[in-house]
Parts: structure tokens; C-alpha cells; sequence
């Protein structure tokens, strides 16, 4: 499948990235110059971390974020986005990911396909009674 560079724009085919060989491989060194950076400096904050690598802040939280990082910045401030509680990683905290996932547990309860195909044939049998 050809697609366009989300970066660059230039053309490639690839099934899942959505950015080309050159521009994947920078941002995987960008990626690790942060890893790195982190691992020698624990205590940096996410400014220290941008400054340094030359990696925007955004850039960070993402990978934060996506839980990339096995080393999170001191003053990387993240919130749930469903409750706002103060969480380390992810997008979630723990108590509204549970409750996600009880309520996808919990979900309604799909009819089997007999009786789908039951309810159809009823509704063929009202609209040739109404003819």
C-alpha cells in the first residue's frame, strides 16, 4: 500500500508505519537519544530532557504516554483523561482502566443468530400481511 510520509510527505510503501525509512529511522534515534539521556540523568526534568536531546516536549509526554520509557522524567505531570488523577504513564490511571474493563465484561448480551434471523422473518411476515 503507498502512502505519504506523515513528516516529509515523500511517497513509500510499508503495511504499518506511516512514516518513510529515513524518517522512521530519525525518529527511533530521537527516540533512544532520550532513553539514553534518561538513563544517564534519572533526575531530569522534561525541559532538562527536550533541551539536551533537542527533542520537542511534546515528543516526550508521547512517548510517556505510549509507555516507552522505562525512565519517566521527575516533573512529567500526566493525568487520566477520563477521572485526571496524576499518573506516571499510559493515558489511563488503573482504577478507570478496571472499570473499562469490568464494564466490556459486562457488556449486552448479543442475541444468537437464530433468533436474529427469527426476528427478520417476523418483520418479511408484518410487511406481506400489510400488502
Amino acid at each position: 500500500m503507498l502512502k505519504n510520509c506523515d513528516v516529509c510527505g515523500k511517497v513509500f510503501a510499508h503495511p504499518t508505519r506511516t512514516l518513510c525509512e529515513e524518517c522512521y529511522k530519525e525518529a527511533q534515534a530521537r527516540f533512544q537519544a532520550v532513553k539514553d539521556y534518561l538513563q544517564r540523568n534519572p533526575g531530569a526534568t522534561v525541559a532538562e530532557v527536550a533541551e539536551a536531546t533537542e527533542t520537542d516536549v511534546d515528543v516526550i509526554y508521547q512517548y510517556i504516554r505510549e509507555g516507552r520509557l522505562s525512565i519517566v522524567p521527575r516533573d512529567a505531570g500526566l493525568q487520566c483523561e477520563l477521572c485526571g488523577a496524576s499518573i506516571q504513564i499510559g493515558r489511563i490511571c488503573s482504577r478507570c482502566l478496571g472499570k473499562l474493563e469490568q464494564a466490556a465484561g459486562k457488556g449486552p448480551v448479543q442475541e444468537s443468530r437464530k433468533e436474529a434471523d427469527d426476528s427478520k422473518v417476523r418483520y418479511l411476515d408484518q410487511i406481506m400481511r400489510r400488502r
